[in-house]
């Protein structure tokens, strides 16, 4: 009688081992890799003017199907948007197209601005700066490094 019952609090006992274990091991990947994302900063797309006094630029930016719309800066004027990638789910990708001079005949062509990172899925704090000078487009990464140029402007007949 007492032989059945020891090995029932055996397998209790196991059994309470066992889901200790899975219990630490969730609270340790919840620590180190689940809330870390959910304090992660927002990442930042700018684009910038900088073709001259009187000239504007014209803008145009789509982001996972969602069109921001045709928009336009003066002169030394930025505007920014900004997102969060998420480690789990759908990746962030923003195209652009950007056009200047007159009857905003010279154009880049369809860039991709930002994707999220194919390696781990999850970017935090990331900045994307693209700018509009007089000779094309360039391109800075977390401002870190000046801007480099990318590719000058496409004529476009009128």
């Amino acid at each position: 009688m007492l032989m059945p019952l020891l090995r029932k609090m055996n397998f209790f006992i196991i059994f309470m081992l066992i889901i200790a274990m899975i219990l630490g091991v969730s609270e340790a990947i919840w620590h180190k890799v689940v809330a870390p994302l959910s304090k992660c900063e927002k990442n930042r797309v700018i684009i910038r003017n900088e073709l001259g006094p009187g000239r504007s630029l014209e803008y145009h930016c789509h982001s996972n199907g969602k069109d921001q719309g045709v928009q336009f800066l003066k002169f030394n004027e930025e505007r920014n948007f900004e997102f969060v990638d998420h480690f789990f789910g759908k990746k962030n990708k923003v195209n652009c197209v950007l056009r200047q001079g007159l009857w905003m005949q010279s154009s880049s062509r369809d860039f991709e601005a930002y994707h999220t990172s194919k390696s781990n899925g999850n970017n935090c704090g990331q900045t994307r700066e693209w700018i509009a000078r007089t000779d094309g487009t360039y391109f800075q990464r977390n401002r870190i490094k000046p801007a480099a140029f990318v590719f000058p402007w496409i004529n476009k007949k009128p």
